[in-house]
């Protein structure tokens, strides 16, 4: 006997919203647009499912988040962010760039429940940063990584792997996989301390990538790497968002950015002052310059 009409709807709304986290609202919303055609539900039941998908679609949320350094001694303290506003969507990559001192390491910071922000909201993955579960979701690799020296590379990668929930016979692929991946299959039986500049960056983007985590934040990631080692960092980012993750990047080299982001924030003194399409501008570099000059003559 064939199921009931209500009985496939059910059973159609119960795995949308339990592939929504793996999915981007774009495919989701073809997919139930398929349904609607083959099935026409009532508009408020497409638009139930939809909302539910579009709050599973939200990776990150910053909703006017302030932060102030207190000045020693004499200094007068200093406004690092000030109401800063913006969120990145799931299976995206949204770059921030801004000056030395814009701000940006400080909203990493903040991202990653290092620091606390004097007011506003943060929301990773719907949760608060300092969360266990929202920490191992997502990875960082630092402007300069700074590994334990007297580890070996392999024991990295799988230190980092068990705390993404690598084990056993699993654990020691995705280790070998990604040593590979970064072209240190050769020398993961060596000492950190043993490593070139360029190497060390390489691991740090192993450690980055290994597990699949689903939020991954990069911070001048194509520091000290060569030509080959920049490209290999690109198709590794790349290859992370076919497979679903969501990139937060910043880099003082525009063209990076420019390769690799979907969205860029314009961050200068704390403030934002604009949001760009890369898709939508012929020279980022140009446009970043265009907007601080515009604000400055403005200020």
């Amino acid at each position: 006997m064939l199921p009931s009409l209500s009985t496939l709807m059910a059973i159609l709304i119960t795995v949308l919203i339990r592939i929504a986290p793996f999915c981007t609202i774009r495919k989701i919303e073809v997919t139930w647009g398929i349904l609607t055609t083959l099935l026409s539900p009532s508009p408020m039941l497409r638009l139930w499912i939809l909302t539910i998908a579009r709050m599973q679609d939200k990776v990150l949320e910053l909703i006017e988040v302030c932060k102030t350094y207190k000045g020693e001694l004499f200094e007068k303290p200093f406004r690092a962010l000030d109401g800063i506003t913006f969120e990145l969507v799931r299976n995206k990559s949204f770059g921030l760039i801004g000056l030395n001192g814009a701000g940006k390491s400080t909203t990493i910071k903040i991202i990653l429940g290092l620091i606390f922000p004097d007011s506003g909201e943060v929301r990773v993955f719907g949760k608060s940063p300092f969360e266990e579960e929202v920490k191992r979701k997502l990875s960082y690799l630092p402007e300069n990584p700074n590994f334990y020296e007297n580890l070996k590379g392999y024991e990295l990668l799988e230190w980092v792997g068990r705390l993404r929930g690598l084990m056993g016979k699993w654990l020691k692929e995705e280790t070998e996989k990604w040593l590979c991946k970064v072209g240190l299959e050769k020398d993961g039986g060596k000492l950190i301390k043993k490593y070139s500049r360029g190497m060390v960056q390489r691991l740090g983007l192993a450690q980055a990538f290994i597990g699949n985590p689903e939020l991954i934040i990069l911070d001048e990631p194509l520091n000290g790497l060569d030509p080959l080692g920049r490209k290999m960092a690109r198709d590794l980012i790349a290859e992370a968002l076919d497979n679903g993750a969501t990139i937060f990047f910043t880099s003082h080299i525009l063209e990076d950015i420019e390769k690799i982001c979907d969205r860029v924030c314009i961050i200068h003194k704390g403030k934002i002052l604009k949001f760009v399409e890369t898709k939508e501008v012929e020279n980022l570099e140009k446009e970043f310059i265009k907007t601080l000059e515009e604000y400055e003559k403005n200020a």
